[in-house]
């Protein structure tokens, strides 16, 4: 008999088969089973989600457990390991398919079509089920078969272009950016909408989610300024068009670290005036003609930064910060991982939430990013091991007998 989950939140009861892997598609799902959501993330021992096996992870631990990166991403999830390239793997699959009300994958679509998982199949065995596909392509047109991760699309989609001086060659952002919030927080809401849309009518429905595109609606910004007549977007670094100051600048450390920046903005002409009577005390500065109005400022960047680098790099780094907001003007320390993670107002906000893993210990995981007064969305497992729930849910939704469970874990169907 099936054992169906009850969890609280506002997605508590939703059923979510999660074939994803790597980042954009465990992040959506993972927001959904912290809502709630009952998530089943099908894995396999021959070709297993790809974060598993990177770092960072404790020094010297080994295994497909410990990755903090994996664990992260897939937190409040079960796992269960079945074999989808098998007839049998491909029959129990079907069988989820029925139970959920939600699939979600990132594969390619060679590889859905190669498990079985198109749309044509999973809607015929379940026409209530809202599946959102999410090749980085999209499902149609001639580049659909084009595979790559967040580091690519940050350079198709031109964000690469945006980073970094007008001098120098595009640097990037460091990260894979539109894997972590905007390809997964895209599929999250769409799911949200397919889901009412189900709900209200009885029909599910295909939803395509191009990471592609989705990325591209992040740059709405320069590609606006392109087609409005604005001309081409140059790289400036920290330079904006409508301040001056604006930047992040070097400043001394009470540990002597020799990297400590401060960042601010002189949004105004009364922030402004405060910066170089009330905190630099040159108001000299504000009376220069080539700073005495912000047209000025900008057009005279590089020596405006050139005197306020020479200054700042003789300030203590939080006194400097304190000082500046206390003259309301816009500043902050550029803080490491390590001052974000012991950072006092997500300390007070309780953002980082604690979870004790069977392999890699007590943890800290980021936590669900938004709370709701009415509806709890929280953490409350650690990841799970891989196939650490294949047993359950081979018997409890799948049906099956132990011996059955053991003679399919003999044939490598499950494993």
């Amino acid at each position: 008999m099936t054992q169906e989950r009850t969890t609280a939140g506002p997605l508590g009861g939703v059923k979510v088969l999660d074939l994803s892997w790597f980042g954009a598609g465990p992040i959506a799902g993972r927001a959904l089973a912290s809502a709630g959501a009952d998530v089943i993330k099908v894995e396999t021992v021959k070709r297993i989600d790809g974060l598993r096996a990177m770092a960072p992870r404790q020094r010297g631990a080994r295994g497909y457990n410990v990755s903090g990166y994996f664990n992260n991403y897939n937190a409040d999830k079960r796992s269960v390991t079945i074999d989808l390239t098998t007839e049998r793997g491909h029959e129990l699959s079907l069988v989820l398919v029925r139970w959920a009300d939600v699939m979600l994958t990132n594969m390619t679509n060679r590889a859905v079509g190669q498990v079985g998982m198109d749309w044509e199949t999973v809607s015929r065995e379940n026409p209530r089920l809202v599946a959102a596909y999410m090749p980085m392509m999209g499902t149609t047109g001639r580049f659909k078969d084009f595979q790559g991760f967040g580091a690519m699309l940050t350079a198709i989609c031109g964000m690469n272009y945006l980073a970094g001086f007008e001098e120098n060659r595009p640097v990037g952002v460091g990260t894979n950016y539109p894997d972590y919030v905007v390809n997964p927080i895209h599929a999250y809401i769409a799911i949200l909408a397919g889901l009412r849309h189900a709900r209200k009518t009885g029909e599910g429905q295909m939803i395509d989610v191009s990471q592609y595109e989705s990325s591209v609606a992040a740059m709405s910004l320069p590609l606006f300024q392109h087609v409005n007549g604005g001309g081409e977007y140059v790289r400036a670094g920290n330079r904006v068009p409508y301040a001056a100051p604006h930047g992040a600048y070097r400043v001394q450390d009470a540990a002597e670290r020799s990297d400590r920046w401060v960042a601010l903005a002189c949004l105004t002409e009364a922030h402004w005036q405060a910066f170089t009577a009330e905190v630099c005390g040159y108001p000299e500065w504000g009376d220069d003609d080539r700073f005495r109005t912000l047209a000025g400022r900008l057009a005279n960047q590089d020596d405006l930064d050139q005197l306020i680098a020479g200054w700042a790099a003789e300030q203590n780094g939080a006194d400097l910060v304190h000082r500046l907001q206390r003259a309301d003007i816009p500043a902050g320390i550029v803080q490491d991982a390590r001052e974000v993670i012991e950072d006092a107002q997500l300390a007070e906000h309780g953002y980082f939430v604690p979870l004790e893993h069977a392999e890699a210990g007590l943890r800290l995981y980021d936590g669900p990013g938004w709370r709701m007064s009415e509806s709890p969305v929280s953490l409350r497992r650690a990841a799970p091991m891989l196939g650490e729930h294949t047993f359950e849910v081979a018997q409890d939704l799948l049906g099956l007998s132990p011996d059955e469970i053991a003679n399919l874990v003999a044939d490598g169907v499950l494993q």
